[in-house]
């Protein structure tokens, strides 16, 4: 699957509107929606796509160089989606059936869940439900009071029964609405619960037997990379137009032709390049080895683990290498490549990419 050139043209065109919005434009969800792109990882079995990992990430790169909310938005969506293929068939069927349904919601286990009359109530506060000005379904994970084992759940809950606090306040990945929300005391049934800490008990496909961190790790990652491709396109088109004057020399040249451009250029996109492909390429063996009932090694962990941290750390050194050429055009917030730079360091920062996250 690729992107038309007429689709990068709508959702370029309709970017800043959407940063200003807070949330993506109804041009922008309507390419979703007509592509059924928050379906790639909905089971083929209940009406979706369940796109292959590996080709899934590739696509959602190239989506983020065209722009970084959007992509956001189509991936964390998609990704969430995919908790159909966690469900019971029939109810997944029927809860995915619209083009348009898309969940938002929080990783993290901050609510608790009460077992009552073939169902949960749930109670708590979540952070950064990406797309939640667009979702009809939020997830979310709790505790489940009276386990003695102190467990927690995933759930699936209904935006009708959803508080949306207007917390999104940032200077990058302005249209992804990644809100906190609230739950009070909502009871939903036990059909809304899906089980993400093992394989899936109702799809056998490699899409739902594929560990789920290692999904999060590439899917975040695809939204650096895939940015800092843009910066650099972005920084390339400009050096081929800012014209240098060399006083001793009497001579002009481009700066993009200039040695000291080229030397810097060359040592950072190289190092990204080749990290970047070492992460694909492991992310392929991974993928090879759960179709085919392979047993994915502590190492193959370990070393898929290490490279995106490494390509993540290189998409950073790329852009922060770059940023200096950029020039003035860079610190006006409705130019192209202010918004990519800004879209760059708020996705970067996500937890999952931190150095932190690796210091034991």
């Amino acid at each position: 699957m690729t992107i038309k050139a007429s689709e990068k043209a709508i959702i370029r065109a309709e970017a800043v509107s959407a940063e200003k919005l807070g949330k993506l434009t109804d041009k922008q969800l309507l390419l979703i929606y007509e592509n059924k792109w928050f379906h790639l990882l909905v089971p083929k079995a209940v009406g979706g796509m369940e796109m292959d990992l590996p080709q899934f990430a590739r696509l959602m790169e190239e989506l983020a160089t065209v722009d970084g909310s959007f992509a956001w938005n189509v991936n964390l969506g998609a990704g969430a989606n995919m908790f159909a293929g966690f469900m019971d068939p029939a109810f997944a069927a029927n809860l995915f059936k619209s083009e348009k349904t898309c969940v938002a919601g929080s990783g993290a286990v901050s609510g608790t869940a009460i077992s009552d009359r073939n169902g949960y109530i749930i109670s708590g506060t979540w952070k950064y439900a990406s797309g939640s000005a667009h979702a009809n379904l939020f997830s979310l994970n709790a505790k489940l009071v009276g386990d003695s084992e102190g467990r927690y759940a995933s759930f699936l809950v209904p935006a009708s029964e959803v508080t949306i606090l207007d917390t999104w306040n940032v200077f990058g990945m302005k249209a992804t609405s990644s809100c906190d929300f609230i739950v009070k005391d909502v009871w939903v049934s036990d059909k809304y619960l899906f089980d993400l800490q093992s394989v899936s008990s109702t799809m056998p496909t490699t899409l739902y037997r594929f560990p789920f961190m290692f999904l999060a790790e590439i899917n975040m990652l695809v939204m650096v990379t895939g940015l800092a491709i843009r910066f650099s396109e972005l920084i390339k088109e400009m050096a081929a137009k800012k014209l240098l004057k060399d006083g001793k020399q009497d001579t002009t040249v481009y700066l993009i032709d200039h040695p000291e451009f080229i030397h810097s250029i060359n040592e950072v996109e190289s190092s990204f390049t080749e990290k970047r492909k070492s992460t694909f390429d492991l992310l392929d063996k991974i993928w090879h080895h759960v179709d085919t009932d392979v047993p994915v090694s502590d190492c193959l962990n370990a070393d898929f683990s290490n490279s995106v941290a490494e390509t993540a750390e290189a998409s950073r050194k790329l852009v922060e290498t770059l940023y200096p050429y950029a020039g003035m055009a860079v610190v006006f917030e409705d130019s192209e490549i202010c918004r990519v730079y800004r879209d760059f360091k708020v996705a970067s920062q996500h937890g999952i990419l931190s150095p932190a996250a690796r210091i034991r």
